[in-house]
């Protein structure tokens, strides 16, 4: 359905309720008739660990953050950029974003969304001015600072209009800066950034009305809402970890909705009477980072990483049977990609695959100087194996994840790599690698998300010392990756985006394994609900039969 079509249709349903509940007929939806005093329940497979947005955005977070609190650029259906709290956005001149933003916007305790508003956003995003606001720094998902230090200053040009300023062009500044969802300037300074996170307030079209950590988080139809409300009253996210669990409750009636079916049922449960599973592609890219930092970026023995020959990471991707692994762990529920980019992001370029080939896989260790095997069949260089000791966030990502790593360690084996996977709790994964304490021969399982629409977002994780750039980008890519934030003309912009894509592929900095394909099931009283292509579940337009 095109972008005004959904969009209008959204408005539509609601406007037509709104209408009947007004002369007292029963609400209907494509006919039906609906319950808006309903509750849907919602079983997830995890509790988010914070409700404030800069503390960090993910697979899991994003789905209640994106409840409560909401972006200036808000996304569609089909993946596509439309008006959220900002109504239009361009550029001025070279050097400077204006956001015309929406008037008549409150905050759920009835603060006013203004100017003012995005002027203290900018400052938290940046780490500006916090010593005026009387609030403390934290955590943050995103160094705004560090990893766009182009952007320079921010003013309001009107109660309703933001001027952003830049050092030099930077044409996905709307993108990066209009995807963060937005907190009260007024709550957060008064409840300190401690009570934001607990008691979160925004301008979402649903309010947080509770809270039990590890168990649930409720959340009631806001009715001040600038669009059309919610088309029901109530809506639950119950943590139920177990995948069995969450489908029986399902079929038990407890539930209403289950997100993140193993990919195993999902076919067998879209044949039961009276359930309906429904999929969508996602910006989560699972895939084997390798250690090929240079010894002076990293805390590992002073040692360069030991996967810095990109003949050698090649070698491990066409070790890796993708394909298999699509339809065997995930019953076509995820996709190969050779590209650095998500399919769905704007700007993606398709990129030939890598094949499964395992004697060219052994020819490029040959060359890369790793030819002599032992008896256990591990190939040597100057006296050293090539080991692989790699980090494993274990039940992190879900059953599959965890199967896929496995048959990866015995896909490495078979050409000669000796994997010695290390299960560990995902914090600890973040705590070595945002350290800088992975093994000079190490590696770790990971799957990479965005909650942006640009490919910049995923084209950028070799370009500075992060947690996830274990393969620094070298000078030639470098500069293009620069080149590509610099232009501003769109056909060249994906052109130069695309060349990078390609490029990056041939280097080959990580070992790519699947881009996900989420699947929902839900019982068929559920009405409209369409998965989206973001980390986050959308139920604006989503109704209940009676």
């Amino acid at each position: 359905m095109p972008t005004a079509t959904w969009k209008m249709t959204w408005w539509l349903v609601g406007a037509i309720l709104t209408l009947a509940a007004g002369t007292g007929e029963a609400q209907t939806v494509d006919g039906t008739v609906v319950d808006p005093d309903a509750e849907l329940v919602v079983a997830v497979p995890d509790d988010t660990t914070n409700m404030d947005p800069r503390i960090g955005m993910g697979s899991t977070r994003s789905n209640y953050i994106r409840q409560v609190f909401e972006s200036l650029v808000d996304v569609d259906a089909q993946g596509k950029a439309v008006p959220g709290l900002a109504l239009s956005w361009k550029p001025v001149g070279d050097l400077a974003w204006e956001f015309t933003l929406r008037r008549g916007v409150t905050f759920h305790n009835g603060e006013a969304f203004n100017a003012d508003t995005v002027l203290f956003n900018l400052d938290r995003m940046f780490r500006k001015n916090l010593d005026r606001w009387g609030i403390k720094d934290v955590t943050a998902g995103t160094s705004f600072e560090k990893v766009y230090p182009t952007v320079a200053r921010w003013e309001k040009t009107g109660d309703y209009t933001v001027r952003i300023y830049t050092s030099e062009p930077v044409p996905n500044l709307w993108d990066f800066i209009g995807r963060e969802p937005l907190v009260p300037r007024e709550y957060t300074v008064k409840n300190g950034v401690e009570g934001l996170n607990e008691r979160p307030v925004g301008t979402g079209s649903w309010k947080m009305a509770g809270w039990k950590r590890g168990d649930s988080m409720r959340f009631e139809r806001y009715e001040g809402y600038w669009g059309p409300p919610p088309l029901f009253k109530r809506l639950r996210f119950q943590v139920i970890p177990e995948a069995g669990a969450r489908l029986a409750a399902l079929r038990a009636g407890q539930v209403t909705l289950v997100d993140a079916v193993p990919p195993l049922d999902a076919g067998v449960l879209g044949r039961e009477p009276g359930l309906k599973v429904s999929s969508s592609v996602q910006k989560i890219f699972c895939r084997i980072y390798l250690n090929a930092r240079p010894k002076d970026k990293f805390d590992s023995g002073g040692r360069d990483g030991l996967f810095t020959d990109p003949r050698v990471r090649l070698a491990l991707n066409l070790a890796v049977n993708k394909e298999g692994i699509v339809q065997k762990i995930f019953h076509g529920y995820a996709q190969a990609n050779a590209s650095p980019v998500s399919t769905v992001s704007s700007g993606y370029a398709a990129q030939e695959p890598y094949a499964y080939d395992v004697k060219r896989a052994r020819v490029l260790l040959a060359e890369a100087g790793w030819k002599d095997a032992g008896p256990d069949g591990v190939l040597k260089k100057d006296g050293e194996t090539l080991t692989l000791q790699l980090l494993f966030p274990a039940k992190h990502y879900g059953q599959a994840f965890d199967e896929t790593t496995a048959a990866v360690a015995e896909m490495l084996k078979a050409v000669g790599v000796q994997v010695v996977i290390k299960p560990i709790d995902f914090g600890t994964l973040l705590q070595t690698v945002t350290k800088g304490t992975l093994p000079y021969n190490g590696g770790f399982s990971s799957c990479r998300t965005s909650n942006n629409l640009d490919a910049d977002d995923f084209v950028r994780d070799w370009a500075t010392t992060t947690l996830v750039n274990w393969t620094p980008y070298p000078p030639d890519l470098m500069s293009l990756y620069g080149g590509t934030r610099r232009q501003v003309d769109p056909k060249k912009r994906l052109a130069l985006l695309a060349d990078l894509q390609r490029r990056v592929r041939d280097w080959v900095p990580v070992v790519s394994l699947y881009q996900e394909v989420k699947a929902y099931a839900h019982s068929t009283r559920v009405l409209r609900f369409v998965p989206t292509q973001e980390l986050n579940m959308d139920f604006r337009g989503v109704a209940l039969k009676k």
